[in-house]
């Protein structure tokens, strides 16, 4: 009857470590293996702008771009974007559609010194002297929003075998203590709902009375976004050495609910069909996680210019230092067809428990970056534009006093490569005042190959853009399309895992608007 009397609280307070499920190793991928954001124009020639200056996106990607640009600039990026997400669970298929819009990219500069001073009180022109703009920009670096769903009836096993699983040699005081225990508190509230009970027969095992096969389903719903906000200089010597220095600052918001139903038992009569079990009606897990944080980093580049046809650029950005705060809860619904529940002379029927926010704050450093470039131009009739990352996915770390940092760098330098590279071309060719853009990005996997079963995380993106510049305005519209894999699992068993595989189509629409005002 004692546990009768907890099952009837609605709020059940537990430490359970939802976050801990996926590994905070898991940060390297969320908040460091992103697509470079930027201008349409920069995009349609697939990111590819560390050598070629002259865009508001040099900013935010190569300070040293600011020394091309003679007069003020004001840009603004919006973007639309559309995804159709495929899951394959248990061989049942099913297609969702979302679609999402924000802003991208809003950028201003301004020359505050220009090449065409005098020298000497107006007496002779300083060709020597440098032009000096800076520029401040908001970038959209990585958006979160998603929408997954897949749903099939588990004719192998339920999560209820996950929780027996987990609970087989936990002692009974301390699965049914008042008091909740962190590593086991989820199954300890699996044990208020009479999910998992005791075999008193042998101590320190469990059973369930619930023995029939479920109709499982789960949505899975991201949002947020990370931000980027750069303050640069730029400077110009002769129109053949551009240097730029810039300081950037990083907003992080992420938000993951996921919603776990399981109903529908079913189990096998003897002429071998299919009929409800009639015990549970329904159980549903829903799991809350929010990550927030701000860090910053600096960075350095520079754009030679050896002829007038050649420029090859160089950029270095360095670790950044994010401080994160994490909330993370969950909430059980269990629904019997008041069940009788002999051993402890009751009835079970619909009862939900919810558990306390559990808090943590950890800093996060970010690999750093270096990039190199080169940009051919061909005339005045259009250009070719390469860029290669070097990134050392291995170095990012992770440090905190409320969960192991150490366990979780470990995993960091096992997972993660030390030397990936990341490339992107494009071509722009000009006609009068019109543009065409072709691009192409590759962002490459950060992980070694030590999980077979997991998809790449490598990301091809391919992109088409064009353009009409004026004297004094410039419209850009560029498609962007890239596809993306990944896989989830309700909950871990060493045997007849279920795995839901997802294939995600995106297609992107960036419209950019820049004003240009002579000096």
């Amino acid at each position: 009857m004692l546990k009768f009397l907890s099952l009837l609280s609605i709020i059940i307070i537990i430490d359970f470590r939802l976050y801990a499920q996926h590994g905070y190793s898991k940060d390297v991928i969320k908040f460091s293996h992103n697509i470079k954001g930027g201008s349409a124009r920069l995009q349609a020639i697939g990111g590819g702008s560390v050598s070629l200056g002259g865009d508001v996106s040099s900013i935010s990607q190569n300070p040293a771009g600011l020394g091309f640009v003679n007069r003020k600039l004001f840009s603004l990026s919006y973007g639309f974007m559309g995804n159709k997400s495929t899951s394959n669970y248990l061989g049942e298929t099913l297609n969702i559609n979302n679609n999402f819009n924000d802003v991208e990219n809003i950028s201003v500069i301004l020359p505050i010194k220009k090449r065409n001073n005098y020298y000497n009180a107006g007496i002779s022109k300083c060709p020597d002297c440098s032009k000096f703009n800076i520029g401040v920009s908001y970038s959209k670096i990585k958006s979160f929003d998603d929408r997954k769903i897949y749903n099939a009836y588990n004719d192998f096993n339920s999560i209820i075998d996950y929780f027996l699983a987990e609970a087989q040699g936990i002692p009974l005081n301390r699965l049914a203590s008042v008091t909740k225990i962190s590593d086991i508190a989820l199954l300890q509230e699996a044990y208020d709902h009479y999910l998992i009970n005791p075999d008193y027969e042998l101590p320190g095992s469990y059973y369930s009375f619930v023995g029939g096969f479920p109709f499982q389903k789960e949505e899975i719903i991201t949002t947020g976004h990370i931000d980027k906000i750069s303050i640069s200089s730029g400077s110009n010597i002769r129109d053949r050495i551009f240097l730029g220095f810039g300081v950037n600052f990083y907003s992080i918001n992420y938000k993951e609910n996921r919603i776990y139903n399981e109903n529908s038992y079913e189990i096998l009569d003897n002429s071998d069909q299919w009929i409800l079990e009639r015990i549970l009606d329904y159980l549903t897990l829903k799991d809350v996680l929010r990550i927030s944080g701000n860090g910053s980093s600096i960075s350095a580049g520079i754009i030679i210019k050896p002829t007038n046809y050649l420029n090859i650029g160089i950029n270095y950005e360095s670790k950044s230092s994010i401080k994160l705060e994490e909330e993370s809860y969950s909430e059980l619904e269990t629904k019997y067809f008041d069940y009788y529940f002999q051993p402890e002379d009751t009835t079970l029927r619909n009862v939900i428990s919810g558990t306390g926010s559990n808090y943590s704050k950890y800093s996060y450093k970010s690999p750093s970056k270096l990039t190199f470039g080169t940009s051919y131009f061909y005339k005045k009739l259009g250009f070719i534009s390469v860029d290669i990352d070097l990134i050392d996915y291995s170095s990012a770390s992770i440090q905190s006093y409320d969960f192991n940092d150490f366990a979780e760098n470990q995993d960091i330098v096992r997972i993660y490569k030390s030397l990936a590279l990341n490339y992107r071309i494009g071509l722009e060719g000009r006609l009068r005042n019109f543009y065409l853009r072709l691009g192409y990005n590759f962002l490459n996997d950060p992980e070694k190959e030590i999980i077979n079963f997991e998809p790449s995380n490598s990301i091809h993106t391919k992109s088409l853009g064009i353009g009409f510049l004026t004297n004094t305005l410039s419209i850009d519209l560029t498609y962007l399309k890239y596809k993306n894999k990944s896989q989830v699992s309700p909950y871990i068993l060493s045997f007849d895992q279920p795995i839901a595989e997802f294939s995600s189509n995106y297609n992107k629409l960036i419209l950019s608007l820049c004003i240009r005002i002579n000096n």
